[in-house]
């Protein structure tokens, strides 16, 4: 389905026809204001729980707090813990930008696939094409990057989707994990 989000349970009973249908109403509901909201919501309040975790946690044990303020990730965050981008002129804009479109991949990540769904973004990262649209970010002037990072994201998204359909290919003809995305080519 759409927006990286994992299929519901049952979803492999349907036909191809029905699942298209479902996949187009799920694309559509999706973008729906009331379901992004629901979403924001989610994020925040999972923001919101790790905050409070973290300060119950750190707050007895000094070792604790200096091992989570060791883990801090190197970017500052905002509520859905998105890096956020700094100035398109900034010298770690193109940095920034491939970890939020990491942080993206992640908040989709199933509990306990967290690790599964980062070894895809690495391998996402690594093709070809999103290799060669990075390469072009760096160069790009500071006024077009915003707009160079739009069309990076639609590529990555696009990059996502022809994966999960090269492996959904694979699961139909019998071969591969159900429950992995698929592995990268041998090297030559």
């Amino acid at each position: 389905m759409g927006g990286g989000v994992r299929p519901p349970a049952g979803f492999e009973k349907l036909t191809e026809e029905e699942k298209k249908l479902m996949r187009d109403a799920f694309e559509k509901a999706w973008k729906d204001p009331k379901v992004i909201e629901a979403r924001d919501q989610a994020l925040r309040a999972n923001e919101n729980v790790r905050r409070v975790l973290h300060d119950a946690m750190s707050k007895d044990d000094p070792k604790v707090a200096a091992l989570l303020e060791k883990m801090k990730p190197p970017f500052e965050s905002d509520d859905r813990g998105f890096p956020i981008l700094p100035r398109p002129d900034s010298p770690d804009f193109v940095k920034v930008a491939n970890a939020r479109l990491g942080a993206e991949m992640m908040s989709m990540a199933k509990p306990g696939k967290q690790e599964d769904t980062r070894r895809f973004h690495d391998r996402i990262m690594q093709l070809p094409r999103m290799k060669e649209a990075m390469a072009a970010l760096e160069t790009t002037p500071p006024a077009e990057r915003l707009e160079a990072l739009r069309k990076i994201r639609d590529l990555y998204r696009q990059l996502v989707g022809e994966e999960f359909a090269r492996f959904r290919k694979a699961r139909e003809d019998g071969g591969g994990d159900p429950n992995r995305p698929p592995k990268p080519p041998k090297a030559p």
